[in-house]
């Protein structure tokens, strides 16, 4: 079970928040260890680019998987989620690419 109580001081600890890696959710039901504040079951691959994840990634993940991003606060974010996130930090400094968040729009 997510803890609320360190999440939210970790949230609320005066420090700007950032997307510093691409990542891809995976749920497999399983409570593991070392995940992010905001997921209870399932692993969080990260990596340079999404490609590059699914690169190391078990075979027959990537159908069952979410793409997003990893904050530095610890939180595992989609792509939709991210974008909000980088227009009100400031860190995208221009349009995006395509249709959604990717890494090159960020570095």
């Amino acid at each position: 079970m997510i803890d609320k109580i360190r999440l939210e001081a970790h949230l609320n600890n005066g420090k700007t928040e950032y997307v510093m890696c691409a990542a891809i959710y995976v749920n497999d039901g399983i409570h593991h260890n070392f995940k992010p504040y905001n997921i209870d079951t399932g692993l969080v691959y990260c990596g340079w680019r999404h490609p590059c994840i699914f690169e190391i990634m078990p075979n027959g993940t990537p159908n069952k998987c979410i793409q997003g991003f990893l904050t530095t606060k610890d939180r595992f974010l989609t792509r939709d989620e991210a974008l909000e996130l980088v227009k009100s930090n400031g860190q995208l400094k221009g349009d995006i690419i395509g249709r959604v968040l990717t890494s090159e729009d960020l570095w």
